[in-house]
């Protein structure tokens, strides 16, 4: 398994509330899931669910704007969920 990294950056951590707008994308293809925008319209986060179909979703993945990897969360037997 890849060794994972710690995200605590200035990036992620703010000093006043802020306010985000969540889009839920395609509801029919594989891979559907959130984008979320900040308010001058900027992705900030997007959320991808991947399994054999979107009733029975395996995994939950929380990418950057760029399409990377922050949080991987799957699902494990009796509904509990594993975070990486």
């Amino acid at each position: 398994m890849k060794e994972g990294i710690v995200v605590q950056d200035g990036n992620y951590v703010f000093k006043e509330e802020i306010h985000y707008t969540v889009l839920k994308t395609s509801l029919f293809f594989s891979g559907d899931g959130f984008t979320v925008y900040d308010c001058h319209g900027q992705v900030v986060f997007r959320v991808d669910s991947y399994g054999p179909d979107s009733r029975g979703v395996d995994e939950l993945v929380l990418m950057n704007p760029e399409g990377r990897c922050l949080l991987t969360v799957r699902r494990k037997v009796h509904h509990r969920c594993r975070l990486f």
